[in-house]
């Protein structure tokens, strides 16, 4: 069957309200703290596009106007509070919508004609990755990434960080999680990890599975970039090469470490 919603077309109303939708999906898992795989995003779209409300100009335009008064009262919440949460969310809602509904459609292509029955369509994997396609492109504040095993992730950037939603994706295999996290924090931070951190939350690891790891570390040709820096106290940190040079790692680490000890 030939359907007009399967053909790509960034200035149709229809396409503009799915792919607040898809984005609506993937805040939804990561408001839940929840990964979704683009497999599983794909499965959740075909069932129940077909059956959403289209956004019309008029509905965009009026939350766009409404969002910065709601957005104002949660302006002193904590960042990591349901409030802050929620505050950062409106805030990238209200620019998608405007990215999307600027004025370019006339309210009459974008409404129903009065009257005019409401039908289902069909909605197929071809159109989803229409869709997908233009929201990772857009102001949407949706990421892709692909975890250790190969499974392709979505996330919503306001609520679920990139360096969280990698750990979290790694949170079955130690091994990865921690090469990981030593990764990221030489690229990002850039700074050594502690290796009694693995202890503590978020990781919560068993000082057996974290030596496990480290043996396995030492006679991995792929982990020849972890390195280990220890200071003066005889604490251990790890690090990147990758990112860290040798010496500036070693001095990081003793600044932490000395930190460390000043805080007991």
């Amino acid at each position: 069957m030939n359907c007009p919603e399967n053909k790509l077309s960034t200035n149709t109303s229809q396409f503009k309200s799915d792919i607040v939708f898809l984005v609506d999906l993937v805040t939804e898992h990561s408001s839940k703290v929840q990964l979704v795989t683009v497999e599983e995003l794909r499965a959740e779209f075909l069932e129940r596009a077909p059956n959403q409300k289209m956004l019309t100009e008029e509905e965009a335009k009026t939350e766009i106007d409404t969002i910065p008064y709601k957005e104002k009262e949660l302006r002193n919440s904590a960042d990591d509070s349901p409030e802050g949460k929620e505050r950062r969310r409106l805030i990238s809602r209200r620019r998608m919508l405007h990215s999307l509904f600027n004025g370019e459609l006339s309210v009459r292509d974008l409404e129903k004609q009065e009257g005019e029955p409401e039908e289902l369509r069909e909605v197929t994997p071809e159109y989803f990755d229409e869709v997908y396609a233009e929201a990772l492109k857009g102001p949407n504040n949706i990421e892709e990434f692909e975890s250790w095993d190969g499974k392709r992730y979505v996330h919503f950037l306001p609520l679920l960080s990139s360096s969280f939603a990698r750990l979290m994706s790694a949170q079955n295999n130690p091994y990865q999680l921690i090469l990981n996290t030593v990764r990221e924090s030489s690229q990002l931070y850039p700074r050594p990890v502690g290796i009694f951190s693995f202890e503590f939350a978020p990781f919560n690891l068993d000082p057996k599975v974290i030596q496990d790891v480290l043996n396995k570390v030492a006679k991995d040709p792929k982990a020849k970039d972890i390195r280990v820096a220890e200071t003066s106290a005889g604490s251990l940190y790890l690090y990147s090469s990758d990112y860290l040079e040798d010496a500036y790692a070693d001095f990081l680490a003793e600044e932490m470490d000395q930190g460390e000890a000043e805080m007991l």
